[in-house]
């Protein structure tokens, strides 16, 4: 029977992640679903780290502190409990989990917000020798590394693979990191497309290239990555650059517990989930943000999504609780995406429009700050 039939009062909710979507719903949906007789409990490794200020974090012009949540603190205010751990396996059939810290916690009703991970194990040597750009946390600690770097006046490389919008920037940040420090940088993006930022209006690709040349960065375009090394970066052919730092932006792909628990996943193993964002084969799991294969339609891996989804996912699973009917998530068509270049300046997109300038950098600081002033 599903969720609430047959008049059965469902008690333990468990959310599992803190992407997004879990971040959105923990203030106010947890006293919520408290209130409603449930007992809640917030899985997770530690903070929210919120990717929309990750790279003006790496680049200096964020405070570290301003680009995480205390989740877990703010559940438990919630009068929800806090669990942090990494869950290592899913059995859906038990209506159970299990955790890192050999912890089992079995639920009722189950949300998954656990987001996506770089393809560092597509790239050879990336998880040894690189840094990927997610989890945000390391790009923290890179801040701190590059920062000592500066203060010892060390001339430092750095290289970053990727050629999509994290790539770019990522490597705007680094300039800017070194701006601000007076620091000695080289730059070098590696992108086995011939442009940059893929997806992106033309003339707007064309602009970031030139852009991050202008700040000195260096390109090497229509090139593959085929390694990280110890001492930077191989390509196709033999050729390595050298590098003290390497960032890894290789495109995202959900955690592989899902797929490995026997859920309906599509080829990139994100668990496929109805308009309701309910899983059509357990209708008491729920999902949200990047882990999900939205069925009606593909949707890009970006925060906005899940941003969005966070309210349909409260109401649904108190809806859950109570057996009423589920509400529809109706994503929107199009949605607009601000790169931070480091320098003051953002590029935004929308569709097949672009601009460019210190308003919207100005823009994605004042939504970036809202939103995360929202969740405290």
């Amino acid at each position: 029977a599903g969720p609430g039939a047959g008049g059965v009062r469902m008690k333990r909710v468990l959310l599992v992640g803190a992407g997004h979507a879990h971040a959105a719903l923990a203030r106010r949906a947890v006293p919520q679903l408290v209130a409603a007789g449930a007992e809640v409990t917030l899985v997770a490794p530690g903070p929210f780290w919120y990717s929309g200020l990750a790279t003006g974090m790496l680049g200096g012009g964020y405070a570290s502190a301003l680009d995480m949540i205390d989740v877990g603190a703010v559940v438990v205010r919630g009068g929800g409990r806090f669990v942090r751990g990494m869950v290592t396996a899913l059995v859906p059939a038990e209506r159970a989990v299990a955790l890192s810290t050999g912890e089992t916690l079995s639920y009722d009703l189950l949300s998954l917000d656990v987001g996506s991970v770089v393809r560092g194990d597509a790239l050879p040597g990336a998880l040894e020798y690189g840094v990927l750009a997610k989890p945000i946390e390391r790009l923290a600690e890179v801040r701190s590394r590059l920062e000592a770097g500066f203060a010892r006046r060390d001339a430092l490389r750095v290289c970053v693979v990727g050629d999509g919008a994290t790539g770019v920037e990522l490597a705007a940040a680094v300039l800017s990191l070194a701006r601000r420090c007076r620091g000695s940088v080289t730059v070098m993006l590696v992108g086995k497309e011939p442009r940059l930022a893929p997806g992106f209006p033309e003339a707007a690709r064309d602009w970031l290239a030139a852009h991050l040349r202008s700040r000195g960065a260096e390109l090497r375009l229509g090139v593959e990555a085929v390694a990280v090394v110890a001492a930077g970066v191989r390509l196709a052919g033999g050729e390595e650059i050298a590098a003290d730092v390497t960032l890894v932006a290789t495109g995202l792909r959900p955690p592989a517990v899902l797929a490995e628990a026997g859920l309906p996943c599509d080829a990139e193993g994100a668990m496929i989930v109805d308009r309701s964002l309910r899983c059509p084969v357990y209708p008491e799991i729920f999902g949200a943000g990047d882990c999900i294969a939205f069925a009606a339609r593909a949707l890009p891996r970006v925060g906005v999504y899940a941003v969005r989804q966070a309210p349909v996912l409260a109401h649904n699973l108190l809806a859950a609780l109570r057996g009423a009917p589920l509400s529809d998530y109706e994503p929107q068509r199009a949605y607009l995406l601000v790169l931070n270049l480091g320098d003051g300046t953002g590029l935004a997109v929308r569709g097949q429009r672009w601009w460019y300038g210190r308003a919207a950098f100005r823009l994605k600081d004042w939504i970036d700050r809202r939103w995360l002033a929202a969740q405290r």
